[in-house]
């Protein structure tokens, strides 16, 4: 029988028919294969068993929401607590257009602003519209028209007042509103998990704030080609392949310097095309200063793209952090992704414990269990990435036979557990090795690196994915640190 994936939360599916709905399981073999079902999914059911069989083709996915098969995405965007980003905003637009979904911009907090930040950001709306995009204020009326038969993705940062919104499209909804953090400016997060509910005529998905995105998936040609204005004045361009950065007769650099094209669009153009070449930052609070809750926030509030926790019992390791509890009040104001780097004996009550982060990743490390598998079974099994990670005694070729089944390699480029040492130039050979299986076996995990990344060594890693750094960043100005490794 075949239905639509209306709700997931961790590994248990809601699937919609006509007459009712099943709370399913994916069979095993998605895991092999690397698929995971999205919200939006249509799928093929076995109504006896309640698990998913099939996963019919989609038209279209998003990463950060995770929805498939969308017919258009409201873009809730505040422009105030928290301010206006129009880096964010662009970002958006640029993967919703990549991925054949029509965005829709929605601007809320309207009333918060001055009489001079109100023409300000009428003039931004204006831009927008004049483009070619759907522009709304969350009091305008007519916004309640634009749902009917349609499967909508509500997307914007946490705080932005998505949950507020639609509650006010529909009142039975009385989704959970969270309060804004005045450190970080920036919403506690209220939706839990991803789900298509009925509203309006048709379905809309609520789901959880968010920050960090990528380009997944995008080359710099089509990130260019999703910055819709830019096509109309490319003929202008001396040359047919124009990157609209070095050129020397370029339409779109002449419309930007005369005022044609918005130069904030241009500059995150920019940012965009340089950005999504770097390696990855994951920043760990391991040695930072008091008080803790502030600066954790603040570090959140930087250009990283992971916030790493690490997880020590002082038996597998010699040291021993915070715990569960202690970890979920550092770090509740941030709204970065987490990556969870466990360094203990009891792996999985760890793994139960710290899987309520919702974080990303859980790494273990292989030394730490006899049963790999299972523990890699068990992850997934929450809805969560799974990361192996590995001592520098021990080699790649020990866990070769896992890297198919794993979603991050992390190789510890000093000895875990304790903070500040110096890198261990051999990880660079096991990063390499690991770069060309992957290469090789077509295989999909990305490689992290952690212990002694600085500005000097982060160059030797050049082959991992993301970078875990920890005292270069807390022990001096946070973000003339990031900017570092960033150049």
């Amino acid at each position: 029988m075949v239905g639509k994936i209306i709700k997931q939360i961790s590994n248990d599916y809601t699937v919609k028919f006509e007459d009712k709905l099943l709370v399913c399981k994916p069979r095993g073999k998605f895991r092999k294969l690397g698929i995971t079902p999205l919200v939006g999914d249509n799928v093929v059911v076995d109504t006896e068993n309640n698990y998913i069989l099939e996963i019919l083709d989609r038209k279209n996915e998003l990463e950060r929401p995770s929805v498939a098969n969308i017919d258009q995405a409201v873009i809730v965007t505040s422009v105030k607590i928290p301010d206006f980003s129009a880096n964010l905003l662009d970002k958006l637009l640029c993967m919703i257009e990549y991925n054949n979904v029509k965005p829709i911009i929605c601007f809320t907090k309207l009333d918060l602003l001055n009489e001079e930040e109100l023409k300000e950001i009428r003039d931004i709306q204006s831009y927008y519209k004049k483009i070619g995009y759907d522009v709304y204020a969350n009091t305008d009326i007519e916004l309640k028209n634009i749902f009917k038969d349609k499967i909508t993705v509500f997307a914007g940062q946490s705080g932005a007042g998505k949950s507020s919104l639609l509650n006010k499209l529909d009142s039975n909804l009385n989704l959970e509103i969270g309060e804004v953090s005045i450190a970080l400016g920036r919403g506690r997060h209220t939706t839990r998990h991803t789900e298509l509910i009925e509203v309006l005529g048709g379905l809309i998905a609520d789901t959880p704030g968010f920050s960090a995105l990528e380009f997944k998936g995008m080359s710099n040609d089509a990130i260019r080609d999703n910055f819709i204005e830019f096509n109309e004045y490319k003929e202008d361009c001396e040359y047919k392949d124009c990157m609209h950065i070095n050129e020397r007769k370029c339409g779109i650099k002449e419309n930007v310097e005369n005022n044609v094209i918005l130069k904030s669009r241009y500059d995150n153009y920019l940012k965009f095309v340089e950005k999504r070449w770097f390696m990855k930052i994951a920043a760990s609070f391991l040695n930072i200063n008091e008080p803790i809750v502030d600066e954790v926030t603040k570090l959140s509030s930087l250009d990283i793209d992971y916030l790493h926790l690490d997880v020590m019992d002082g038996i597998f390791v010699e040291n021993k952090t915070y715990t569960y509890e202690e970890f979920y009040n550092i770090t509740r104001y941030s709204s970065k992704p987490k990556d969870v780097h466990l360094m203990v004996s009891d792996v999985k009550r760890h793994i139960d414990e710290f899987a309520k982060l919702n974080p990303e990743f859980i790494t273990f490390h292989f030394e730490a269990v006899s049963e790999v598998s299972s523990v890699i079974n068990y992850i997934h099994e929450k809805g969560i990435k799974v990361g192996i990670s590995i001592k520098p005694s021990t080699e790649v070729s020990e866990i070769v036979d896992y890297l198919n089944y794993v979603d991050l390699v992390l190789i510890m480029s000093v000895e875990p557990g304790k903070g500040g040492q110096a890198f261990i130039e051999d990880s660079v050979r096991k990063i390499n090795q690991l770069y060309d299986v992957r290469e090789k076996q077509n295989y999909n995990y990305v490689i992290e690196v952690d212990g002694g990344i600085n500005d000097k060594t982060i160059k030797l890693c050049d082959k991992a994915d993301i970078a875990v750094v920890g005292s270069y960043i807390t022990k001096q100005n946070y973000e003339q640190a990031i900017e570092s490794l960033r150049n």
